[in-house]
C-alpha cells in the first residue's frame, strides 16, 4: 500500500474514527441519563430565571466515568434550550485545569470562549473577573461554567482559587447572579482538602459517577458503532466487544473506564486497518489492551509543561540505565535533566524550579517522591515511577518534546 492509498483510501474498518476519541461528545450517553437529569434539577431555576441564584454542583467519579461528557452535553443543551425556550442568552464554557493551572489562566480561557480578547499579561485575576462580569452584564448574558479536573487546580493553586470561584458574586459586588458553575472532581478526598467554608459551599449538590460495569461498556461501545457510526458494524464481531468489556469492566476486575475501552477498540481497529483486513479480531484487542493499559494517558502527558516533560524523560532514562534500581536521588535526576535540556537546546531551570516540577508531577501521580531512609548518606529525596513500561513512556515523551521544540535529530 502506498502513502497516497494510506492517506486517501477508503477504510475497511472506520466510518469516522474521530468519534472514538476522548474529546468527542456523543449524541446519547448510555447509563448517564440519571446524572444528566440531576444536573437539570439543580440548574432548573437558574435556566428559567437567569440571575436569580448562584448554582454550584460537584460531579465526582474516577477517570472515564462520563463526568466530562455529561457536563458538556448539559452545557450545550442549556445553550440551545435557553435561546429557543426562554429567549435568554446563556453561554457555556468548559475549562480543564490540567491545561489551565491557575485561576488567571482558567478565567482567560473563559474570556476567550466568550469572545473577549485578553492579553497574556497585564491583568490581575481580579481584574479579569471584573472584565468577564462586565461583558456579561453589558450584553445581558449569563454563563454556565465547568471547572474540569478541579482536583488539579486545588493542588497547584490551593483552596484560594476555588474560594474565589465560589464567591465570585461577592468579589464583583453584584446582586444579579450572572454565573453558575459545575465542578468536576476525580476523588472524594479532594473535597476534604478544601477549607471548611468552600467545602460547605460545594458539598451540598453532589452527583456521583460510578465506574462502568462490563454490560454497561458493551452498550457504550455498540452505541459508538451503531448510533454514532464510528466503525462499520460488520467489522466488529460480538466477541471483540465482549472481550473489551471483560478486560475493562469494573465488575470484572477492570477500571470501569469507558475512555480506555474506546481506546482499545480504536487501537484494535487501527491494527486491522494496517493489515488491510475487513474485521477486527480478538487478538487485535489483546494487543491493543497491552499497549494502552498503562498508568499514563496521552492527554495528561500532553498537558505537562515542556520542562516537566524533560524532567520525566530524564527520570525514565536514568531508570532504564539502572535496571536493578527503582528509586534515584533528586541530585542524580537533576544532572540527567540538565543533560536532557542541553540535548534539546533548552535552557535548564534551577533547583527551586525543578523542585516545583517534582511536586507537580508527584501530585498528579506521575512520579513518587519520598524522603530517603537507611542506606543513604544524609537526607535526600528519592524519585521513582509507578508501574509503567519505560520504553513506551520514553517514546511518547520524545514525540511530544520533539513536537514542542521542533527538534530533529
Amino acid at each position: 500500500m502506498s502513502l497516497e492509498d494510506t492517506l486517501f483510501g477508503r477504510s475497511r474498518i472506520f466510518r469516522d474514527e474521530s468519534k472514538l476519541q476522548p474529546e468527542y461528545v456523543p449524541k446519547n450517553l448510555p447509563h448517564r441519563k440519571q446524572q444528566l437529569l440531576e444536573l437539570g434539577e439543580y440548574f432548573k431555576y437558574f435556566i428559567l430565571k437567569p440571575g436569580s441564584m448562584f448554582v454550584k454542583v460537584v460531579l465526582i467519579g474516577g477517570v472515564g466515568t462520563g463526568k466530562t461528557a455529561v457536563a458538556k452535553t448539559f452545557g450545550f443543551r442549556v445553550r440551545e434550550f435557553s435561546a429557543r425556550r426562554t429567549k435568554q442568552d446563556i453561554k457555556y464554557a468548559h475549562v480543564n485545569c490540567h491545561a489551565h493551572r491557575t485561576l488567571f489562566s482558567l478565567m482567560r480561557k473563559v474570556a476567550l470562549e466568550l469572545g473577549i480578547e485578553v492579553p497574556r499579561r497585564g491583568f490581575s485575576r481580579e481584574e479579569l473577573l471584573y472584565l468577564i462580569w462586565n461583558h456579561l452584564r453589558s450584553f445581558d448574558k449569563y454563563l454556565v461554567m465547568t471547572i474540569d479536573e478541579a482536583d488539579y487546580l486545588l493542588r497547584t493553586s490551593g483552596t484560594e482559587a476555588l474560594y474565589d470561584l465560589t464567591r465570585i458574586n461577592e468579589i464583583v459586588g453584584d446582586d444579579t447572579y450572572r454565573v453558575s458553575m459545575i465542578f468536576v472532581f476525580r476523588d472524594t478526598t479532594s473535597l476534604f482538602q478544601l477549607s471548611r467554608s468552600v467545602r460547605s459551599t460545594l458539598s451540598g449538590n453532589l452527583i456521583r459517577f460510578e465506574p462502568y460495569t462490563a454490560n454497561q461498556l458493551i452498550d457504550i461501545l455498540w452505541a459508538r458503532i451503531r448510533d454514532e457510526e464510528a466503525i462499520y458494524e460488520e467489522a466488529v464481531p460480538e466477541d471483540v466487544i465482549e472481550l473489551i468489556a471483560e478486560l475493562v469492566g469494573h465488575d470484572k476486575g477492570g477500571t470501569g473506564d469507558a475512555r480506555l475501552a474506546l481506546e482499545i477498540l480504536w487501537k484494535a481497529g487501527k491494527k486491522a486497518e494496517r493489515e488491510e483486513r475487513n474485521v477486527i479480531s480478538v487478538e487485535d484487542v489483546r494487543e491493543a489492551h497491552n499497549e494502552v493499559a498503562q498508568p499514563f494517558s496521552l492527554d495528561i502527558l500532553e498537558n505537562l509543561t515542556l520542562h516537566e516533560k524533560l524532567l520525566l524523560l530524564a527520570l525514565v532514562r536514568v531508570l532504564k540505565r539502572k535496571k536493578y534500581v527503582s528509586k534515584i536521588p533528586l541530585g542524580m535526576l537533576e544532572l540527567e535533566y540538565n543533560e536532557t535540556c542541553n540535548e534539546y537546546s533548552v535552557e535548564a531551570r534551577k533547583h527551586t524550579r525543578i523542585w516545583d516540577y517534582v511536586q507537580n508531577l508527584s501530585s498528579m501521580g506521575l512520579i513518587v517522591a519520598e524522603k530517603s531512609g537507611r542506606g543513604y548518606r544524609g537526607r535526600t529525596t528519592l524519585i521513582s515511577l509507578p508501574a509503567a513500561p519505560l520504553s513506551s513512556l520514553e517514546t511518547a515523551l520524545i514525540s511530544l518534546i520533539n513536537k514542542e521544540t521542533q527538534f530533529t535529530r
